[in-house]
Parts: C-alpha cells; sequence; structure tokens
C-alpha cells in the first residue's frame, strides 16, 4: 500500500522478484499507463498487462513495449509472453546499462532486502549467516532511479521476520547496497525519505518504520552506532 501510493500513472517500474514485488504490482490495478523496464518479470506483470493498466503507452524510451532480461512465473505468464509484440527481453548490457537506466523517465526502482541497518546500508545477500543470492541488479536499478526525471529508487521491506526485526542496528550480512545509493525505505509501518539527509535524521526516519515492539532496542542501539559513525567520519575529516 505504501508502496503503491508513490507509484503515479504513466511511471515506468522496475521490480525484483518474490513477495514484495508481487504485492506491489497486486496494489496498482487503478493505475493508467504504466510501463515496465526490469530485470526480472513475474505474473504480477501478465495480471496488470491484462488488467490494461501496463501499456508503456507514456515511456519516453521504447514506448509501447514492455522491457525485461527473463521471465520468471506459471502459465499465465508465459501465455501471456508469448510471441507477444509489446514484450522485449534483452541483455543485461541493455536493461541495466546506467545511461538507458537514466534516460527513462519517472522510472520507479522497487527492490527489496533482508535488512537494513539504522543509516541505510542494505544486506541483500546474508541471511541467518547463510548465502543467500548475488549482489544482482538492485544498485545498478536504484542508481538509475536517482538520475532518471522524476524517478524513485525504493527498498521496500516487511518490517519484522519470525519477529526479529529487519530494520538493525548493525548489519549481519555484506553491505550490497551502500547508504548513499537507496532513497526511499518503505515497511508496513511507512514511508522514510533519506535522500539528502543528515546521518542522525536518517536514523530517526528509518526507526520510525520499524516494527513499533523494536523501536526502544533500535533508540538504544543507534546512539552507538551514531557515535561509531561520527568518530569514523571525524578521522576522515
Amino acid at each position: 500500500r505504501h508502496v503503491a501510493s508513490l507509484i503515479d500513472d504513466g511511471a515506468t517500474l522496475q521490480l525484483g522478484i518474490g513477495n514484495v514485488a508481487e504485492a506491489v504490482l497486486a496494489a496498482l490495478h487503478d493505475r493508467r499507463d504504466l510501463g515496465l523496464h526490469t530485470g526480472a518479470a513475474g505474473d504480477g506483470v501478465a495480471a496488470l498487462a491484462q488488467a490494461g493498466v501496463l501499456t508503456n503507452a507514456r515511456k519516453n524510451i521504447d514506448p509501447g513495449v514492455s522491457v525485461a532480461g527473463l521471465l520468471m512465473g506459471g502459465p499465465r505468464l508465459r501465455q501471456w509472453a508469448h510471441r507477444n509484440p509489446a514484450l522485449e527481453l534483452r541483455g543485461t548490457e541493455y536493461t541495466h546499462d546506467a545511461a538507458v537506466l537514466a534516460s527513462i523517465d519517472r522510472l520507479v526502482a522497487i527492490n527489496s532486502a533482508i535488512e537494513v541497518d539504522v543509516t541505510g546500508q542494505v544486506n541483500a545477500e546474508v541471511a541467518g549467516g547463510v548465502y543467500v543470492g548475488a549482489v544482482g541488479g538492485a544498485i545498478d536499478f536504484l542508481r538509475g532511479a536517482a538520475r532518471s526525471k522524476g524517478g524513485l529508487p525504493i527498498v521496500a521491506l516487511p518490517a519484522t521476520a519470525k519477529g526479529k526485526t529487519r530494520i538493525v542496528a548493525q548489519l549481519s550480512g555484506p553491505v550490497s547496497t551502500p547508504r548513499a545509493d537507496a532513497g526511499l525505505f518503505v515497511t508496513e509501518h511507512g514511508i522514510a525519505d533519506l535522500r539528502g539527509q543528515p546521518l542522525a535524521r536518517r536514523v530517526r526516519r528509518l526507526i520510525d518504520i520499524a516494527a513499533p515492539e523494536h523501536r526502544e532496542d533500535l533508540e538504544r542501539q543507534a546512539h552507538e552506532t551514531l557515535r561509531r559513525c561520527g568518530a569514523a567520519f571525524g578521522q576522515k575529516s
């Protein structure tokens, strides 16, 4: 719901795969003339196209055509894609190219994460000490959307998983996306726009969209995080 509120008629979408992407697509059936330029397309894309929402009519690049790198879904997706002249599958040298992405007006990049720290760093590779996926193209699309005219770089994730907060004081895995490259974070509790914000305000806004039962602990841990970051920045300057 919160992610959908950021998407206007005529926007071009890039989405990751999985439950978050499918939930966002399902909430967009009242929009008009959405476009698609993405690395992977799932079943929700076919549903939007068949509902007349995904038309690509307002795209300034590849008008009238959905562009994807690969398809990941079931029979509905395959049926929609079969010999569809309004769909082009392209290589990553095009779908993920920085110049191409920046030239697409109103590109809204929506990617998920395993966890996010309170400064905006993203771990999308390691969960519970287990390597579950590569970096992927999220950083390409987030950077492209940030450069796009009217674009939005969004990281969306549930606030908790199995009762544990996914907004954390310190990542348990690698930094897949640096804090400078992720502009907006969204959970079921709200939207945190971190673009152009100082470190302390970034921390405040991310804690505000964490699950309420975890906010007090995050507040306490964030003081130590800010102290460490402040010391590190002071040494660099």
